[in-house]
């Protein structure tokens, strides 16, 4: 009996893993994007390229782009097995680009699909969007900063959100949650080829002290419903952020008469609060900070001074997020979420089910913003920038 049992352990102890692979028979993809093109659609993926950049470091592109097409996304993804011969593996994806073309809904549904019944993916790779170049071309660049540029682009983003808080990391899982929730419509991170795109791909580009072309994140970006983009500027993309309690450490700038200081933000908490009747909506900021920058003539030490600039920063913030604001409520498209609070708050204010919010509803709707701003003095003496 104690043979058998022997022998029963053994056999599970010397079986391999039934679907296991070489490196060298993966694609690991670090970088798609997915266009629709009349009735195909169209996928580009960024593979790394595994042999060559590990037997000739950068003498050989570190990365391969190649495309394929069809009926459906997955149609179109195992269409590129005609030209490569390697399973592709999504796992360490670091973005999906999502063209204008993609955002019928019908279209949008599939994307969805696609990603969301893929169960080797994290889902924390990040959705962005390029509305002046080529998606092909984005992911053919490459990076200076890092040999995977794909991960590079995405850390610019990241980086960008959390320490100056013009940019917005917008997570796959955080899109698919969007998608399903009423009255929100998605914000994408844009970004632009800068430069001439056959530079941008040549790996001896990246030997010059200065590149001639590059990927540049350039704004925030939403689009209409006939797929026209409303572009967001610095301003309203720091005003979105502070809405959206995206705001980790936030830079902001404000004048005090022919100066300027910078405020650095330590926290800051953003909410709705409910004056429907008055078809309003009480939007209310709290915002600690910290003066990281002071080149205006008056004495800080004074305490009026203080509470002067703290008020100079505070119509600065509210100035930002009314502009926000406006530029949904002029475009008609409620991309900071103000329908979506109402649905859950108030439903009974408007019928969400039969007319159409963005265009019947939001238009009416006045904001009254209230900003309460606790800063510090000291500045950032001893941290980093």
């Amino acid at each position: 009996m104690k043979k058998i049992i022997f022998l029963i352990v053994m056999c599970f102890m010397c079986t391999g893993c039934f679907d296991y692979q070489e490196l060298n028979e993966l694609g690991i993809i670090s970088a798609m994007s997915i266009v629709k093109e009349e009735e195909l659609f169209r996928v580009d993926i960024q593979l790394i390229n595994i042999i060559e950049s590990g037997d000739h470091g950068v003498s050989e592109s570190p990365v391969t782009v190649i495309s394929g097409e069809g009926y459906t996304i997955f149609d179109a993804v195992r269409s590129m097995n005609l030209k490569i011969s390697k399973t592709f593996f999504p796992a360490d994806m670091a973005y999906l680009i999502i063209d204008k073309s993609v955002l019928e809904e019908n279209d949008l549904r599939e994307v969805m699909d696609f990603f969301a019944r893929h169960t080797k993916l994290s889902l924390n790779f990040l959705v962005i969007t390029t509305t002046d170049s080529n998606p092909k071309d984005v992911m053919a660049s490459l990076s200076e900063f890092n040999i995977n540029a794909a991960t590079n682009l995405a850390e610019v983003i990241r980086l960008s959100e959390k320490r100056y808080g013009a940019s917005y990391s917008l997570t796959f899982l955080d899109y698919l949650k969007e998608y399903f929730e009423p009255g929100v419509v998605p914000v994408y991170p844009n970004v632009y080829m800068h430069g001439d795109a056959e530079i941008s791909e040549d790996i001896e580009d990246l030997k010059k002290t200065e590149t001639e072309s590059y990927i540049e994140l350039k704004d925030l970006v939403t689009f209409d419903k006939d797929g026209n983009p409303i572009h967001l500027g610095v301003d309203e993309s720091m005003g979105y952020n502070f809405l959206k309690n995206h705001v980790t450490n936030a830079t902001v700038t404000a004048e005090c008469g022919n100066e300027y200081f910078t405020v650095e933000t330590l926290s800051s908490k953003f909410s709705f609060e409910d004056d429907l009747k008055n078809n309003k909506i009480k939007v209310v900021g709290e915002i600690d900070g910290e003066i990281s920058f002071y080149g205006c003539k008056m004495d800080l030490n004074e305490s009026d001074v203080l509470k002067d600039i703290s008020k100079t920063f505070e119509d600065k913030v509210k100035k930002d997020v009314s502009s926000t604001l406006n530029l949904a409520k002029e475009n008609r498209i409620d991309f900071v979420g103000v329908g979506n609070f109402i649905y859950k708050n108030n439903n009974k204010y408007f019928d969400f089910d039969n007319d159409d919010w963005n265009k019947d509803g939001l238009s009416k709707i006045d904001f009254d913003i209230e900003i309460d701003a606790n800063l510090y003095k000291q500045g950032n003496l001893k941290g980093d920038i």
